[in-house]
């Protein structure tokens, strides 16, 4: 090979490798650019068109959707019906103190229930309506303060017996365990009240004609 044919191989190849170089650097100047990567990166991406349609219907629906309604569960419409019967109860309970408070001219303790379990109280007040409807009543004594059971059914089952002979319908007549296990102050109260009904007219005073 001739010294001219060698100097034109040599400039092709040096002028093929700055050719490379140039591209090589352009690509990498372009993929590196701001505006390349920016565009690269804010392209979306397609969704699934009826994936994407079933998303949206579901949550449009739920953005429509009210919130359920609170519900008053049962526990509490129970807790509050037992309140308005309590309430009801102790109404009760307070009219027969003042009844028999009344009518005997007494005090009676706080605790009512315990202060009839022994049926005197209750004896009194059949004799109040009716004198001697109760011809024998056990009292408590200084010795023994307390009555034995025995003697407490008995004055409460005369008290029963008097309330029926002066009157009172059999439907409104306690029951001995209502009196004497203080299970039902409000039964009691019914057996009272019917037989106050029964009871006479007070006279009137003088100041009052």
């Amino acid at each position: 090979m001739c010294t001219a044919d060698f100097d034109k191989a040599g400039s092709f190849t040096v002028w093929s490798t700055r050719l490379m170089l140039q591209m090589f650097l352009f690509s990498i100047v372009h993929l590196s650019s701001p505006a390349s990567v920016t565009l690269h990166r804010s392209s979306p991406q397609r969704p699934e068109s009826f994936l994407f349609r079933a998303a949206v219907r579901e949550e449009i629906k739920r953005s429509n959707t009210p919130p359920p309604p609170i519900a008053i569960s049962s526990e509490t419409s129970r807790s509050e019906n037992g309140s308005k019967i309590r309430q009801g109860e102790l109404e009760v309970i307070e009219q027969l103190r003042k009844n028999i408070e009344s009518r005997l001219k007494v005090s009676l303790p706080s605790d009512l229930g315990a202060a009839l379990t022994d049926g005197v109280v209750l004896c009194h007040l059949a004799n109040h309506v009716r004198p001697r409807s109760v011809p024998s009543i056990h009292v408590p004594s200084p010795a023994v303060p307390k009555l034995k059971m025995a003697k407490c059914r008995r004055n409460v089952e005369n008290f029963l017996e008097a309330c029926r002979k002066i009157g009172v319908p059999q439907g409104r007549l306690c029951l001995p365990p209502h009196i004497l296990e203080e299970t039902g102050l409000v039964e009691v109260a019914g057996t009272v009240q019917a037989l106050l009904d029964l009871a006479p007219p007070k006279p009137l005073s003088p100041t009052s004609v």
